[in-house]
């Protein structure tokens, strides 16, 4: 029920936006969460980009891919610059692909290992050309983010980059001002962009104790609400409300590695059923959001599977579980045990997901499964995921939107596989292996027939519902608001549900961005 019909201001001076620290932002030093790289995004370009539908145009104008589905020929747009003045070419392209075979970067880049080599036609005129067909090849172009070679070429620590020419890009904005400590950032209008006009001049992220309130007294001009004070913004044409998809989303990671009783299906089985995720749904988010399906797409994905098991809350299949995978309660204290070790973990999370870690400890009590729940800074808490260093764990990102691609770079461990080496720090970090999956996947990633491959993804889906390496606890779904008078030209990306963190967000929506 989207509010405020009418047609609002389409460009303006300067917009503000809640702000946060996401680290200096060039790829190799943002922090890796949605919000660090859609300000990467504003100074860098890809060849193709992403709107409300799919892939467009961008660096490149058109392409070519072979009959194999091996080599890729991208044509690139004539006359860009640097925002140093220097020319882009197909040569830069080129250095960025070698360049990040050795230093990986957190925001932006593409797996290299998928890559054979990368081949300079002429200024105007790239190739890629693949060790094996990849079906999601365009898609992962369209985030990889080019880097200008005559700067990079002289830095051999990239994360130790934060001089002021490290965010030189060819996008929309110019870094003006960047505060760590405070957590701002201002963006001003590149004056010699290449593509569409920019729609808005200045764009400001600064901080705010209350976002809301900070939003009701004009300090920033777009938020995101829970559906408990919709009223207060329903029926005012001075405000657009709409509901965000269901892109963002928390997921319970097992560590089998650390915790081989966790490697027994049943077991995890059993948790899967023990977990109440629509009533995460209903007091965690008031409602909005979804209950995660265990075969990780969300009900929003364009390729969502809905015949996969549901896992509904179930205790009486739980404790049905555990009991065949042999861990019964044999003192009498109502936590399970087996040859002498009690089915207890603890459970790491954010401390503002506490209250995640209350619900998951309260049901799998009941289930005989002790929980202690230890709250973290966040940052903390992502490292550990990294590094494997926990037994259980909560962590809320985004992307869930994005190419089903995901599934396999999340969950093989096929070492075999092209990209192996950036194939999924997840399933080695947790200690997941599946052959069934791993042969879906080594398919998946080749298959370009649409139709064929969806329907891959489709038993991908199955597979992981049946065998539970990780529980999608459940995904957001909160609705952004926004002052229709400041500015009225937020998007989504087809695949993504934050408005804010799209290029064509800030762009006058013609000619290659026009609205399709």
């Amino acid at each position: 029920m989207p509010s405020g019909t009418g047609t609002g201001v389409t460009q303006a001076d300067i917009v503000h936006l809640t702000g946060g620290d996401y680290g200096y932002p060039q790829p190799f030093s943002i922090s890796p969460r949605g919000p660090g790289s859609s300000k990467v995004t504003m100074i860098f370009d890809s060849l193709l980009e992403r709107d409300e539908k799919g892939i467009i145009p961008w660096l490149a104008e058109s392409w070519e891919i072979s009959a194999d589905g091996k080599e890729y020929t991208f044509h690139l747009r004539k006359n860009v610059k640097w925002q140093d003045g220097v020319s882009f070419t197909a040569n830069d392209v080129k250095f960025t692909t070698d360049y990040e075979r050795k230093y990986i970067p957190i925001s932006g880049g593409i797996e290299t290992e998928l890559i054979d080599s990368v081949q300079v036609i002429d200024d105007n005129t790239v190739k890629f050309i693949l060790k094996t067909p990849v079906s999601s090849f365009l898609y992962k172009i369209s985030s990889f983010k080019i880097i200008p070679e005559h700067i990079y070429s002289k830095v051999e620590d990239p994360v130790k980059f934060l001089d002021k020419e490290a965010v030189t890009g060819t996008g929309p904005y110019t870094l003006a001002e960047y505060n760590k400590e405070h957590g701002s950032y201002r963006y001003v209008a590149n004056e010699g962009f290449w593509g569409p006009r920019v729609a808005i001049k200045t764009v400001e992220f600064i901080p705010v104790s209350n976002e809301l309130i900070a939003f009701d007294q004009g300090e920033i001009d777009f938020s995101s609400i829970t559906p408990d004070i919709l009223s207060k913004y329903l029926n005012n044409s001075q405000y657009r409300l709409v509901q965000q998809p269901a892109f963002w989303g928390y997921q319970f990671y097992f560590n089998m590695k650390k915790n081989p009783e966790l490697q027994d299906v049943k077991v995890r089985q059993a948790f899967a059923y023990a977990i109440n995720r629509s009533e995460m749904v209903e007091k965690i988010q008031r409602g909005a959001g979804a209950p995660g399906n265990l075969g990780i797409l969300p009900n929003d994905h364009i390729w969502y599977n809905a015949d996969q098991p549901a896992y509904v809350t179930d205790l009486i299949k739980a404790q049905a579980l555990l009991d065949q995978a042999g861990w019964k309660d044999t003192d009498g204290d109502g936590i399970r045990d087996k040859d002498g070790k009690k089915l207890a973990f603890t459970l790491s999370l954010a401390s503002t997901e506490v209250r995640i870690g209350e619900l998951i400890k309260e049901r799998l009590k009941e289930a005989g499964i002790d929980i202690q729940v230890k709250a973290l800074e966040s940052k903390a808490r992502d490292t550990n995921l990294k590094k494997g260093d926990f037994e259980l764990l909560v962590s809320g990102f985004g992307g869930w939107g994005q190419d089903a691609d995901y599934l396999r770079t999340r969950y093989s461990d096929d070492a075999t596989q092209a990209g192996a080496s950036t194939v999924s720090g997840e399933a080695s970090v947790i200690g997941y292996h599946n052959d069934t999956f791993n042969t879906l996947a080594a398919s998946e990633v080749q298959e370009l027939d649409d139709a064929k491959r969806k329907q891959i993804v489709f038993e991908m889906q199955n597979v992981l519902a049946e065998d539970i390496p990780t529980i999608p606890l459940f995904y957001t779904k909160t609705w952004d608001v926004w002052t229709v008078s400041k500015y009225d030209g937020w998007m989504n990306m087809y695949d993504h549900h934050a408005r804010v963190h799209s290029k064509l967000t800030y762009l006058v929506r013609e000619g290659i961005a026009a609205k399709r």
